[in-house]
């Protein structure tokens, strides 16, 4: 039997005339504007940080998606910068508050707006240190966190249960 070698489709080779190339051209790229950052200054005319428990700042979401360290985003516990038992006590409380306010058998996302805001309201008058964050950022990431775990584990449970 004669030899014939297989070239996957990743070696064959399409060329595009420079109208009809899937990409845009280097020139199209560096003459778009890609971010679009706002300067905050967070160091005084002294060299010293600012108190921003005393400000009006309130301290916006980190850039990235959240607990994907590796791909760009944040975990929780290192954006925030609290220390182990604030944010234990805060993470355990606003597990009580989404068993009390929201659906536990559906994820964040899925949650209707009102028990959204019902559970934001709450977290807001239990937990003052999630008043220095825009839109309670940390009391919905925690709920995300906390909802996509419990389905999960939920549904291995059952999973396991009808492989007995």
């Amino acid at each position: 039997m004669d030899y014939c070698p297989y070239y996957p489709p990743i070696m064959l080779r399409k060329t595009f005339d420079k109208d009809h190339s899937p990409s845009p051209s280097a020139s199209d790229i560096t003459l778009c504007r890609v971010f679009n950052f706002e300067v905050v200054h967070l160091v005084d005319k002294n060299n010293e940080s600012p108190n921003l428990a005393d400000s009006n700042i309130l301290i916006p979401w980190p850039w990235g998606s959240l607990s994907k360290p590796n791909h760009g985003g944040y975990t929780l516990c290192h954006a925030l910068g609290w220390d182990d038992k604030t944010y234990k006590e805060v993470q355990e409380g606003l597990h009580g508050v989404c068993k009390s306010y929201l659906d536990i058998s559906m994820t964040f996302p899925k949650q209707t707006s009102d028990m959204v805001s019902k559970f934001l309201q709450v977290a807001w008058e239990q937990f003052p240190i999630l008043n220095k964050y825009i839109d309670l950022w940390p009391a919905s990431d925690f709920a995300m966190m906390y909802l996509k775990n419990k389905v999960g584990s939920d549904r291995a449970k059952t999973k396991v249960g009808m492989d007995k």
